[in-house]
């Protein structure tokens, strides 16, 4: 009888599957987590810049906007990647940042997600 059909040797085989699944399906988690609130926080970018291109609102007003909403998603974006340009009866809000994707408990980033948003009104001529 060898050391790999010993009781022990299952249970150790066993238990790093299990590890290797909860890493898998936690950052599989967490991946569409950031996904699922990146694409709600584009849709409400959308919207912020409907109504402010409408209602003549100021860049820091919709800066605001969307770091308010940013927060609430709890995505990491900062004051300095929104990029507001106003210019007359167009509207232009460029957003642009990162999210690291980590392993559970160690807290060490995998994956780097880039996402990028550019929404751009013109108004009737």
């Amino acid at each position: 009888m060898g050391l790999a059909n010993s009781p022990g040797a299952k249970r150790i085989v066993l238990l790093l599957w299990v590890l290797v699944a909860f890493f898998y399906f936690y950052l599989s988690y967490d991946y569409v987590r950031v996904t699922m609130s990146d694409r709600q926080f584009g849709e409400y970018l959308q919207h912020v810049v409907q109504i402010a291109a409408t209602e003549g609102r100021t860049a820091k007003d919709v800066r605001d906007l969307l770091l308010v909403k940013a927060d609430q998603l709890s995505l990491p974006v900062r004051r300095e990647q929104i990029v507001v340009r106003n210019a007359g009866e167009s509207l232009d809000v460029a957003v642009h940042y990162n999210v690291d994707i980590e392993i559970p408990l160690i807290q060490h980033e995998v994956y780097v997600k880039t996402f990028e948003h550019d929404v751009k009104y013109q108004g009737p001529r």
